[in-house]
This record gives structure tokens, C-alpha cells and sequence, in this order.
């Protein structure tokens, strides 16, 4: 009994605790990082500890510390971003070689040497700002979020099949929403008992957790090829900078393939950048809405009731209902209901006058999670085995990318629309999801063609016969 129970958990417990562990880390420390910057910009412009505590009571300095606290933000976060995407090009179709496990760990060291140094950040509070960002560059060379996003969705397709990958993918983002969930929750109450340092100590600790948890746990997934060392003569090191790695980046999304693969490929791609986009949106804006439509309504605990209300949705419905319903719809039904329920959403909380309306948004929003599970699934299907890992590092690139854009497109455009409808961002989110949605429905279709074709080849029946070869040109 127990030597089944082990093997059950070997076989379904796999990168699920790694992506909980790691947002739990990010997210506890994200916006308390924003804090120590700001505490810094503060002590370092005006000397008084006094006057930084209570700074909201002095508008013209809280202003100023907002510009410049701010820019160093966007800096930071530009300084661990491209440095990541960087990383990607060589990464990812290294893993396809060398294996998964490494580039699982790599994420969590340079984040362990982040969080070293917000330590000492927080303990030397006058330090000058600039020096946080040794932790950002360090977290980004080391492939930072978006390299736990690669190599956690790649070892996910890695060990399922065609009948179970959406809903397992789907418990990895459920992951996410989780790991957000706790740690933000975490971070604000610990800050406000313990002091920053406590909060950066616990980000060490759980990154060494995951560590121990990929190295004693997960089983490599990657079968290494004696051709794959005999071919680099120096090994790994010499194999992760070889500038094949950024070819394979490249061809896995141009290379020819039968059935309209790449044109399904090019297309998935969009769709999931435009979801991302949509997505991040909201979370860019959000506060700034809620704050300025409810008005008095408004409060801090109210605000986070609801992300923790949010959250907790979000993982329900991405943790229950997906593998309830993958059992009778398929992946491109799947994206399509997860999208739709975001549309509503977001066009819900656009009206929003009043506390109750601003909740029943994320009701409505329960299955807005199936939309980016179905389509990494999709996009998982349409190459080889040995691709995944070229694949899922160019789906990362697309992710945090798409992250920079709407924070920079959604800022702009919101204050520009204040004026005349507040929630007019909200009701662009939820029509522009009407592109990623027809995506899925020709694809839906194409994909049925594809399958009548087949069919009819094996049957004996000549292209000629009955229609054009459905193939990449």
C-alpha cells in the first residue's frame, strides 16, 4: 500500500510544489521590494525617518519620492526582464538535450543571491538605490520567472499524454494564482510585524526549499544522448552557449510543418500574447479603478479581500473545474469558455459602481484560467518531443514581454480615458479577447479538415481525388 502511494505521488506530484514555492517567494517579496525602494528614495532624498513614516501627511515630498521611487522600479524591473529573455535563446533548447532539472535550479540561485542581497539592502537603509540592482541583473542571467515558467510547463508535457496535459497544465497555473495569493498576503503582514529583513529571509529560505525539493525529488525527463556530449567537447557549458540553441529558438517556430503546423504555431503564439496582455491589464490598473470608481466604498482591506477572493476563484476553478470539464470538451472549447468568462469579466467590473459588483467579477471570471492552459497545451501538440524545450522558452520570452508591453500601453491609455468612461480599458480587454477566440475556432476547424484528410489517405483516396494537400509551404 504505501510503495503505491509513493508511486502515485511520484507520478502526479511533479513541478506543481516548484511553481507554488517560487510565486510564493516572487510575490512575497515584489512589493516589498517597491516598499524598500521607496523607504530608500525617501531617508537618502530627506534624512527623517519621521517624516519617510508618515510621508503621506506631506504631499509635495510624497510626490517626489512617488517620481523617483517609480523610475527605479521600471528600471529594475527592465534590468531582470531582458536579461531573461536573453538567457531563453541558449536555455531552452539546451533542456531538450541536457535535461530539465538544471534549468529548474538555475532560476532559484539567482534568486537566492537577490534575496542575499535585499537583506543587506534592507539592514543598510541608507545604502544608495542602485546597488538593488545587482540582486535584478544576478535573478535575470540566471533566467528569473521566465525560466521557471520553461522548464516547469516543458516537464509538465514531458510526463503526460494527449488525455490529461490541459488539466495538468492547468493545475501548474493554478499554482500561480496560489503561490500570488499567499505570498502577497504573507509579504504585508510580515512587513508590518517583523521589518523588511524578515521578509527576504523567508525568500532565501524558500528558494533553498525548492531546490532540495528538484534535486531529491523530480526525475530527470530527459534521456541524455551519448551524441549530445560526445558533440561538445567541453560539456554542458560548452553545449548552453552554442549558437545552435538560438537557431533552435528560431526554427521551432519557422520550420515547415505538415498538417499547417507552423501557421497553427504563429497563431497560438498570437492568441496567447494578446491573453497575457489582457491579463496583466488588469493587474497594472486594477487598483488605481477600484480606488477611483468605488470612492469611499474603498478601503485597503476591502481591496485585498478581494485579491485574496480573486485568487482563491481562480485556483478553484483551474484546479476543479478543468479537469472536471477537459473530459468533455476539448482543448480549443476549453480556451474558448476561459476567454469568454475573462471577456465577462472584465466587462462586469468596467460598470462597476459598487462593492458586490466589483466581487461578482471574479465570479464570472471562475474559469478565465482555461484560456492560457488550453492554449500551451495546444501549442505542446504541434511540435516534436525534443522541440518542447525551444518551444516553451520562446512561450516565456512571449509572456514577460507581453507583460512590459501592457504595463506601458494600459498606464498610458487608462489616465487618457479617465475623463470620459473610467471603465473603458476594462470593456477594450473584454472585446479585444474576441481575436484570441476566433483563433481557436478556425484552428477548431482547420484541425478537423486536417483529421477528414487523413482519414481519407489512409482509406486509399489521392489528394487529387478530394482536396489540396494541407500542408506549410
Amino acid at each position: 500500500m504505501a510503495v503505491s502511494v509513493f508511486a502515485w505521488l511520484r507520478k502526479y506530484l511533479t513541478v506543481e510544489p516548484v511553481m507554488l514555492l517560487y510565486m510564493t517567494g516572487a510575490f512575497l517579496q515584489f512589493p516589498i521590494q517597491q516598499q524598500l525602494v521607496y523607504q530608500k528614495v525617501c531617508v537618502q532624498t530627506y534624512n527623517d525617518t519621521v517624516l519617510c513614516s508618515n510621508i503621506s501627511a506631506h504631499e509635495t515630498e510624497e510626490k517626489f519620492v512617488e517620481t523617483v521611487a517609480s523610475g527605479y522600479l521600471l528600471y529594475l524591473n527592465v534590468a531582470n526582464v531582458i536579461p531573461s529573455v536573453l538567457v531563453l535563446f541558449f536555455l531552452g533548447s539546451w533542456t531538450d538535450k541536457f535535461g530539465r532539472k538544471a534549468a529548474m535550479v538555475l532560476p532559484s540561485i539567482g534568486a537566492m543571491i537577490s534575496a542575499s542581497n535585499l537583506i543587506i539592502q534592507s539592514y543598510f537603509v541608507y545604502a544608495a538605490v542602485p546597488y538593488l540592482f545587482i540582486g535584478s541583473i544576478v535573478a535575470g542571467l540566471t533566467g528569473g520567472y521566465a525560466c521557471v515558467l520553461m522548464s516547469t510547463y516543458t516537464y509538465i508535457t514531458d510526463v503526460t499524454d494527449d488525455t490529461m496535459r490541459t488539466w495538468r497544465i492547468g493545475i501548474v497555473e493554478a499554482m500561480t494564482g496560489l503561490g500570488a495569493t499567499i505570498g502577497s498576503a504573507l509579504g504585508g503582514v510580515m512587513v508590518d510585524q517583523l521589518g523588511f529583513m524578515w521578509v527576504f529571509i523567508l525568500y532565501l529560505i524558500l528558494n533553498i526549499i525548492l531546490i532540495a525539493y528538484v534535486v531529491l525529488w523530480l526525475r530527470e525527463t530527459v534521456q541524455k544522448k551519448p551524441e549530445n556530449i560526445q558533440d561538445q567537447p567541453t560539456g554542458k557549458v560548452n553545449g548552453l552557449l552554442n549558437i545552435e540553441n538560438v537557431k533552435m529558438w528560431g526554427r521551432v517556430i519557422c520550420k515547415p510543418r505538415e498538417k499547417r503546423g507552423r501557421l497553427h504555431i504563429v497563431l497560438l503564439l498570437c492568441a496567447f500574447f494578446i491573453s497575457i496582455i489582457i491579463f496583466m491589464g488588469w493587474s497594472d490598473i486594477g487598483f488605481l479603478f477600484v480606488k477611483y470608481q468605488l470612492g469611499s466604498q474603498w478601503s485597503s482591506t476591502m481591496y485585498g479581500t478581494f485579491l485574496a477572493v480573486s485568487g482563491i476563484l481562480a485556483f478553484l476553478g483551474l484546479s476543479l473545474f478543468l479537469p472536471l470539464l477537459s473530459r468533455f470538451l476539448g482543448d480549443t472549447k476549453l480556451g474558448q469558455v476561459g476567454m469568454l468568462s475573462r471577456a465577462a469579466s472584465n466587462i462586469m467590473v468596467a460598470f462597476t459602481t459598487t462593492v458586490w459588483m466589483l466581487f461578482l467579477g471574479p465570479v464570472i471570471g471562475l474559469f478565465s484560467g482555461f484560456g492560457a492552459a488550453s492554449l500551451r497545451s495546444l501549442l505542446s501538440k504541434e511540435v516534436e518531443p525534443t522541440e518542447k524545450g525551444a518551444l516553451f522558452s520562446v512561450v516565456a520570452s512571449v509572456e514577460v514581454l507581453s507583460q512590459l508591453l501592457a504595463s506601458v500601453l494600459f498606464n498610458n491609455l487608462y489616465p487618457a480615458t479617465l475623463s470620459f468612461f473610467p471603465g473603458f480599458c476594462f470593456v477594450l480587454m473584454g472585446g479585444v479577447m474576441i481575436i484570441p477566440m476566433s483563433i481557436l475556432q478556425w484552428l477548431e476547424m482547420d484541425i478537423k479538415r486536417t483529421r477528414s484528410y487523413s482519414t481519407l489517405q489512409e482509406e486509399g483516396e489521392t489528394p487529387d481525388e478530394k482536396q489540396p494537400l494541407l500542408r506549410d509551404k
